[in-house]
């Protein structure tokens, strides 16, 4: 039989673990969604809508720049029509390397 008035050999406690972070995380993925939705739709109303070329319409843009007269010296440049080149004589010969043993 037990002895009911002996120590118990281990106290437990009672540890209660709450867990918050299980619904975090979700609402970023839609944020970056619609930013991306809104950046694109954004881009694509700039490209397409003409809004890039808008103000060179609306504005009498008229460039009437005369350049400058350039000349350009006369240059004599002799250059002569055969160039003799001297090459050594070269004796080749069609005879196999000989086998070394």
């Amino acid at each position: 039989m037990t002895d009911p008035d002996r120590e118990p050999l281990r106290e437990s406690e009672r540890t209660t673990i709450i867990t918050t972070d299980g619904d975090r995380g979700r609402g970023g993925g839609a944020i970056i969604a619609v930013v991306v939705i809104l950046a694109v739709l954004v881009l694509l109303f700039v490209l397409f809508g003409g809004g890039l070329n808008k103000a060179a319409d609306q504005v009498g843009v008229n460039v009437d720049v005369e350049a400058p007269k350039l000349e350009v010296p006369n240059v004599d440049i002799n250059i002569p029509e055969k160039i003799e080149v001297d090459l050594p004589d070269v004796d080749t010969k069609d005879e196999p390397p000989a086998n070394k043993q």
